[in-house]
């Protein structure tokens, strides 16, 4: 019988776990207990760290100066997201 206090030859194996590895640290979620609109600013203000109202006003000055586009974008993150 061997000793527990006993060091081995063999290196205790490391438990894989690959969320711990993984560069994404949560889940893309809609948040829409602090949403304005659908969820998705602050969905995305979680996920990415960044504050929510900043990427608010990113999404109002890319509406304005990309002719609308930025509707359709927020609406398909909206739509497809949780």
């Amino acid at each position: 019988m061997a000793d527990k206090n006993k060091p081995t030859s063999w290196p205790e194996p490391i438990s894989s776990n690959k969320r711990k590895n993984s560069p994404v640290k949560n889940k893309l979620k809609l948040d829409k207990a602090n949403g304005k609109l659908m969820g998705v600013c602050s969905g995305l203000a979680n996920w990415s760290g960044m504050d929510a109202n900043l990427l608010r006003i990113i999404f109002v000055l890319a509406t304005i100066f990309g002719f609308g586009s930025a509707i359709i974008i927020y609406l398909a993150i909206g739509l497809i997201v949780d």
